[in-house]
């Protein structure tokens, strides 16, 4: 490469692609074919064809989230194309997922695109030595398939490094005026927003005492006050007696509620649903949706729609989902610790390593559902419908039952310690031999008590098995 006259890439792969499968994918992408790509270790020149339209240099690090980097120039006569369009086509063609730069003002955060067309935000830890120790991914805005041990939260780095106010604002109005804009502009670049830096913005409202009767002070004013509601400091917590008006308004649109997924549809639709009032003008349709991997804490989806929705990975701590219908939704290690599942309908749902503990099930619909190895410690299960419920590898300790359908499928990996309560049987049990045993009566109530649950199976007629 005597000139570097064209366009450079470079990308971080979740996986450990083939030479053969990296000059496929990107010949494609930049319309030069896969002969029109050469592939080889990053810095080495032996045998190399500089003579082909695009270059792919390929340095491989120690074992860790991202185990290669790919330094990729398309020369002069290769048409230029965004970098976040080739990491998508990568992403889709090596089915794995890539990261791309974000640029050199935040080295440390990438843009992350996931085979199914997912986008997302990560922070890459900054390794001195990464041929040596690896890359590790530390945070994600969405969770990430690619990345299960990566914390999910916003990145206030990233916001803050897209100034949302004008050029030649005053510079002792900037900050009042960059939070303007940004809840004017639908909180951009990510639709999200820290509840702390909404209050540092505040404290930097209260820095302009001095400036009070200003008229560009007073504009920014009425500007808040359009895009604000008054809730008396109740969205951001009680301040002094004495603090400012705007300490006792919220944004109309609360950017810190949730967290999207990193899929775009369903991204948008949930802003919209946050746009809307989250919640306040009743139930909502996400069915179908790929939210896996969002953030929904205490969201209140009480009688919307979820039937085939994706949910897998997400956040749902003391969600409400009130007589919401989730027939079919995948909920798999999603984290549903104390949410509100009454009168819910999850027949047929996935919640295959889901973790519900102290939730509420009361009269619950879990018809074929699938709970194997799903977490309801300490969970309410009261009057719910359990008929042909997975529960293999379960774990019931502490929750209460009461008048349940219990036609559930055991064995004997389910944990009931502490399980209390009254159920209808008869249950079925596997054994490791692939063989079903159906379990009812006093057969199931003393299977239940000699693993330390106290509930009593009740007959058709009504009564207890008795002793």
């Amino acid at each position: 490469m005597a000139e570097l006259s064209g366009t450079a890439y470079g990308f971080l792969v979740a996986g450990r692609p083939e030479a053969e499968e990296l000059a496929r994918v990107l010949g494609a992408a930049l319309g030069v074919g896969a002969a029109g790509v050469e592939v080889g270790p990053e810095g080495e020149s032996d045998g190399w064809r500089w003579d082909t339209p695009v270059q792919c240099g390929i340095r491989w690090y120690a074992p860790g989230d991202l185990p290669c980097s790919l330094e990729v120039y398309a020369g002069p006569a290769v048409p230029g194309a965004p970098a976040a369009e080739v990491g998508r086509a990568l992403a889709r063609g090596l089915g794995m997922t890539v990261l791309s730069e974000c640029g050199d003002v935040l080295p440390w955060i990438a843009r992350v695109l996931t085979p199914t067309g997912g986008e997302t935000f990560a922070r890459v830890d900054d390794k001195d030595d990464p041929e040596g120790s690896g890359l590790r991914v530390t945070a994600t805005q969405a969770r990430v398939d690619a990345f299960p041990h990566a914390g999910v939260h916003g990145l206030p780095e990233l916001v803050r490094a897209a100034p949302a106010a004008p050029a030649g604002t005053d510079r002792q109005l900037w900050g009042w005026a960059d939070l303007i804009c940004r809840m004017e502009a639908g909180w951009p670049p990510l639709r999200w927003y820290a509840p702390d830096e909404y209050r540092e913005d505040l404290a930097g409202r209260d820095a302009l005492a001095d400036l009070e009767g200003h008229p560009e002070l007073a504009a920014l004013d009425a500007r808040f006050r359009a895009v604000t509601v008054a809730d008396g400091g109740e969205e951001i917590g009680p301040g002094p007696a004495a603090a400012a008006w705007y300490w006792h308004r919220r944004p109309a649109v609360l950017p810190w509620r949730v967290l999207p997924p990193a899929d775009p549809e369903a991204a948008d639709r949930l802003w919209e649903w946050v746009r809307e009032g989250a919640g306040a003008q009743g139930g909502t349709d996400m069915a179908g949706l790929d939210l896996g991997g969002a953030v929904l804490d205490g969201a209140d989806f009480a009688e919307s729609w979820f039937a085939g929705t994706r949910l897998a990975g997400a956040r749902l701590v003391g969600t409400e989902f009130y007589r919401a219908h989730l027939a079919g939704a995948d909920l798999s290690g999603a984290d549903a610790t104390g949410a509100c599942f009454v009168r819910a309908d999850l027949d047929g749902a996935d919640l295959r390593g889901a973790v519900l503990d102290g939730a509420d099930l009361v009269r619950a619909e879990l018809y074929g559902t699938d709970a194997r190895g799903a977490r309801l410690r300490g969970t309410r299960i009261l009057g719910a419908s359990l008929l042909d419920t997975d529960l293999r590898g379960a774990d019931l300790s502490g929750a209460e039952l009461r008048e349940n359908s219990f036609s559930v499928l055991l064995d004997d990996s389910t944990r009931v310690a502490g399980l209390t309560g009254t159920v209808f049987g008869p249950a079925t049990l596997a054994t490791p031999d692939g063989g079903r045993h159906p379990l009812g009566g006093r057969d199931l109530e003393d299977w239940l008590r000699a693993r330390g649950a106290a509930v009593r199976v009740i007959t058709p007629g009504g009564a207890g098995t008795g002793r």
